[in-house]
Parts: C-alpha cells; sequence; structure tokens
C-alpha cells in the first residue's frame, strides 16, 4: 500500500494511542513526540513496526525507530518507501 506522511502519521498516532494508554494520555501524544519518551522499548517498537509491515507491505529494519526517532519523522522516511515487489506492480 502506497500511504502519504499525514495517513502514516495518523497510524502510528491512533496506535500509540491505543497501546500506550497507561503510559502517555493519548491526547499527549504528537507527531513530534520521541518513541524514547513515550515509553517503546525494543518489544514495543518491534510490535508497532510489524503492524507498519503489515499495513503498508514493506519490510523494515528494527532500528528504523532509533534512526527515525519522532512518529513526524519516522512518517516521513516511511511515505518516501516503496510497497514490496509483489504488492502490486
Amino acid at each position: 500500500m502506497r500511504a502519504s506522511e499525514a495517513q502514516i502519521r495518523d497510524f502510528c498516532l491512533d496506535y500509540l494511542g491505543r497501546t500506550l494508554p497507561r503510559v502517555v494520555p493519548p491526547l499527549e501524544i504528537g507527531a513530534e513526540s520521541r518513541f524514547a519518551a513515550l515509553g517503546l522499548d525494543s518489544a514495543s517498537s518491534t510490535h508497532l513496526l510489524v503492524e507498519l509491515e503489515d499495513w503498508l507491505g514493506i519490510e523494515l529494519s528494527p532500528e528504523v525507530v532509533y534512526e527515525y526517532p519522532t512518529i513526524g519523522e519516522l512518517a516521513r522516511f516511511l511515505a518516501g518507501q516503496s510497497p514490496a515487489t509483489g504488492a502490486g506492480d
């Protein structure tokens, strides 16, 4: 799936709002929120990446959340990625 930066950002905000409600109230999660400040550890980062991979149809490196440490930075990066080969090409 080809998704826009806004769609990816909204997906991440929704996912994190549902999965981290005890750590950070959903209304306090924004595009410039740092994953580390939200309490994402390696396990929760992996869960987020798996959800993104399934939704976008691309494979992601586990380090991507460290290379792009905010929701906005990750969304900008992922919006520039192509869907996996065979996903409609």
